[in-house]
């Protein structure tokens, strides 16, 4: 079933240690998703916001910190009820292998304690995230490599050593609804026809629906019509795209946009920055290590 949630593909290679994402943002737009390494991540100034780990889902406040120690285990966060356009997120990807070789270390046993509890997810307290924020924010900006790798070792130890983390998930894999599934199976249809012109009847069909059963079906589980559905998908998978620095060209042709200035209109109309603005932001907020 987890063939269907979308993997993402970290800019980290294995040559890398880890990778620091410090972005501003207006709103959340990554789909439910996976990926092999593990993940920190701090999100501030989002109030209502939608967290999804597993099969908890929780609306988070003002301040939100996790760690995700688990391949396998499905995360995303939506907007909810967020009203804030200025919403301030830290995510830190790192290699299971950075820290795996030397958990079994008496000095490292805390840590270990931590990763085991994170394989379903771990919230932090208020009180922890206080005493790490300005270590987590000098990491962002710590330009020597060496001392980024021996930060974000002592970064884990203070997240082992707090007293305010609980578990998220249930378990430390997903089975997924039945809606869930169609919808994984809708997002398969149109990831792999995306560069093409896709109509409501074939993919009505494709979840064998009728097309009005489909479009209730869509616009109960996503609030949108299958047209802002196949927008909305191809402006988010163009944003994974430039954040891979993908040219612009290229990206218009594997998201299926019909011209350069078409895609240029529709994003800065749902993103308030061009693509190319969007493209050199990203540049300039991923730091790797």
């Amino acid at each position: 079933m987890l063939s269907d949630i979308y993997r993402e593909k970290s800019p980290l290679s294995e040559l890398d240690c880890f990778v620091v994402f410090d972005r501003r943002k207006s709103s959340f737009t990554f789909p439910v998703h996976i990926h092999p390494e593990y993940e920190l991540n701090y999100v501030e100034g989002a109030p209502g916001a939608q967290r999804i780990i597993g099969d908890s889902i929780e609306t988070i406040g003002h301040k939100d910190l996790v760690l995700i120690a688990n391949p396998e285990l499905k995360h995303a966060w939506k907007d909810g009820e967020c009203k804030s356009t200025d919403i301030h997120e830290i995510t830190i990807q790192f290699h299971p292998s950075l820290i795996e070789q030397i958990l079994d270390k008496k000095q490292f046993k805390s840590i270990q304690q931590l990763f085991n509890r994170a394989s379903k997810g771990v919230h932090f307290g208020t009180a922890t995230i206080e005493k790490i924020l300005p270590l987590l924010r000098i990491l962002t900006m710590e330009k020597d490599g060496f001392y980024a790798v021996m930060k974000l070792f002592i970064l884990l130890y203070e997240l082992s050593k707090g007293e305010d983390l609980r578990e998220l998930s249930s378990a430390t894999k997903m089975e997924m609804t039945s809606n869930e599934l169609l919808l994984q199976k809708l997002q398969n249809y149109v990831s792999h026809n995306v560069n093409q012109l896709i109509r409501l009847p074939e993919a009505a069909n494709t979840l064998n629906m009728s097309r009005s059963t489909f479009a209730r079906f869509i616009k109960c589980n996503t609030n949108m019509n299958f047209t802002d559905y196949l927008l909305d998908f191809r402006i988010n998978m163009a944003m994974r795209k430039l954040k891979e620095l993908v040219p612009i060209a290229d990206v218009v042709n594997l998201c299926g946009f019909n011209s350069v200035s078409y895609f240029y209109r529709v994003f800065k109309k749902a993103k308030g920055i061009t693509p190319a603005e969007f493209r050199d932001n990203c540049k300039k907020q991923q730091l790797i290590v």
